[in-house]
This record gives C-alpha cells, sequence and structure tokens, in this order.
C-alpha cells in the first residue's frame, strides 16, 4: 500500500508541475499544437508518460479537445482556457485541470469553480458519499448564478484505469436515486473535477474525435499486414489508455499508414473515440480538477503544487 501511495505522488506531483509548466506557455497567438507537444514532452523527461493527450479546451469547449497532427488553431485573444492533463507512473494514474483566462471579465467563473472544487474536498472523507460532494459542487456555483455541467463527472481511478467505476456528481442526486456503494473508499484514488458555465448546464457531442482509445484487443495476425505494424504499437505502448494519433506520427508512421489504419480499426471497432464535449449553448466554461488519495487518517491531494 505504501509503495502504492508513494506512485500516485510521484504522478500527482510531476502533474502538477506540468500544468504550471503549460501555464507558462499559453498566451495569446500559440499554436495548442505547440502547447500540447511541448507539455507531454515536459512529463516524459520527468520519468512518467502521459495517461492522455492534454486537453485545451477553449471557451465554449468543455473537454476531449487536443491538436491534431497538422492542427493550426491558436489561443484566441480574451478567451477562457482549460488544461487538462494526466500523468501515468507505471501505470498509477492522476488526473488534474487549471482554468486561465485572457480578460478579467471570466475572472467570477474561473474562481467559482476553484471555490467549488476546495468546498468539495473539505467534505471528502473515508466511507462518506460521493452524493454528497455532487450536492455542495450544485449549491456553491448555483448560488453565484451559474450552473455545473450535469453530465460531466469526477471519477476513480486505479491502474491504468482512468475511470474506474465510480462517477463523483457536480450536482445533487436525489436520495431515491443513490448508491449506497458509491462511497469514498480508503487505499482509492480520485479526480474531482467541477465545470462552471453561465449556460445550461449541459454538454453536448460536436461530431469531431480527436482523441482515442484502444478498447479491445486482439491478435495482430488477424489484420490485413498493412496494419499489424501500427496496431501492434498501439497495443504494446499505450496500455489502454486515451491516445492521440500525433503520438503515433512522432514514433515515426506516416500520415498516409495512420489514416488507413485509423480507419480500419475503427470500423472493426478495435478502437473508438472521444467526441469533442461543447456547452449545449455555446456559453462559456471553467474547470477546476484534483486528484486526491483517501486513506483512513486523511486525504491527501496529490496534484497540489508543493
Amino acid at each position: 500500500m505504501i509503495e502504492m501511495f508513494e506512485k500516485y505522488e510521484k504522478s500527482g506531483q510531476i502533474l502538477a508541475k506540468t500544468l504550471e509548466y503549460a501555464e507558462s506557455i499559453i498566451k495569446p497567438g500559440t499554436k495548442l499544437l505547440d502547447i500540447a507537444e511541448k507539455t507531454e514532452e515536459y512529463i516524459r523527461r520527468h520519468s512518467a508518460t502521459p495517461a492522455f493527450p492534454l486537453n485545451i479546451s477553449i471557451n465554449e469547449i468543455a473537454a476531449h479537445y487536443s491538436p491534431t497532427i497538422e492542427d493550426k488553431s491558436v489561443i484566441p485573444e480574451k478567451c477562457i482556457v482549460k488544461i487538462d492533463g494526466g500523468v501515468s507512473v507505471v501505470g498509477y494514474l492522476t488526473d488534474a485541470a487549471r482554468t486561465i483566462i485572457f480578460d478579467e471579465k471570466w475572472q467570477p467563473m474561473k474562481d467559482l469553480a476553484r471555490k467549488a472544487l476546495n468546498n468539495a474536498l473539505d467534505v471528502v472523507k473515508a466511507n462518506g458519499s460521493v452524493f454528497r460532494v455532487g450536492e455542495i459542487i450544485q449549491k456553491t456555483i448555483e448560488k453565484d448564478g451559474y450552473k455545473p455541467i450535469v453530465n460531466l463527472s469526477g471519477h476513480s481511478l486505479s491502474h491504468y484505469s482512468l475511470h474506474d467505476g465510480i462517477s463523483i456528481p457536480n450536482y445533487g442526486v436525489s436520495k431515491e436515486a443513490r448508491d449506497s456503494s458509491h462511497v469514498f473508499k480508503a487505499g482509492h484514488a480520485y479526480a474531482i473535477e467541477p465545470f462552471v458555465t453561465s449556460g445550461i448546464g449541459r454538454v453536448v457531442d460536436k461530431e469531431q474525435e480527436v482523441i482515442f482509445r484502444h478498447y479491445r484487443q486482439i491478435d495482430a495476425s488477424t489484420l490485413p499486414s498493412q496494419f499489424r505494424e501500427i496496431y501492434s504499437y498501439i497495443d504494446e505502448n499505450l496500455h489502454g489508455l486515451p491516445f492521440s494519433w500525433r503520438w503515433v506520427y512522432n514514433a515515426g508512421f506516416s500520415k498516409e499508414k495512420i489514416h488507413k489504419t485509423k480507419s480500419e480499426l475503427l470500423r472493426r471497432r478495435i478502437i473508438h473515440g472521444y467526441p469533442v464535449l461543447v456547452e449545449a449553448t455555446d456559453s462559456p466554461v471553467t474547470q477546476e480538477e484534483e486528484t486526491i488519495y483517501i486513506n483512513e487518517e486523511k486525504i491527501t491531494i496529490l496534484t497540489k503544487r508543493k
């Protein structure tokens, strides 16, 4: 148990420093591709790997946007940027997010996301209900006239699994709908992540998919020969975690080969994509997130910079 905690702690501290680094290079006019590549490389230089592609979600985009191989987009003026990153230390995962603003009018929303997160962290305890967290988040956000995004949630984490079965809601759940088994357990890690919006408080799928995950393992020899090399790379190196095709391209595979293999693996349902998530009324969104580790005596915020 001690060894596991030490790996989680290392993962969390690398992530805290990584997000601090990302914040230092994010400026209006900076290419999202450069930010993601430099930030993910920062993780690798610190003896860890990205647990998923760096999410850089601007304004009404709430989650799941990471730049593509030839992404030309840049950070706009006067915008809100959410950076959501993950770190793996031999499969011990942490997940955290920060909001950066380039216009003071977004300050109340930025501060409110952090306030909701801090209030939620204050009530977390071993064997405590995850639904209490949702109540606190919703009350904190709505008291200031905004909405939480109700169809995004925090989550439990385990070895090589970012979403390990327990969801932590960002809203109050009726007592009739609560599952008594959904409690914070000692010896486990959890990510808590409130989202604040001036919209209706829901996200919808955008058609574009830029983050993918290998979720059905097969024998590579059953694939046509032209698809085996990339499939084997994904299978052997990415551990079933979300990935970007940028990583495959940077490993030396051609864009043409990636395009053909991607289409085939999607067709066979060997991989699947995560759609970009946008607030339903195109209203701005802020987010704050930390990963915590729970034991019987205390709660450790793993991703808090020491």
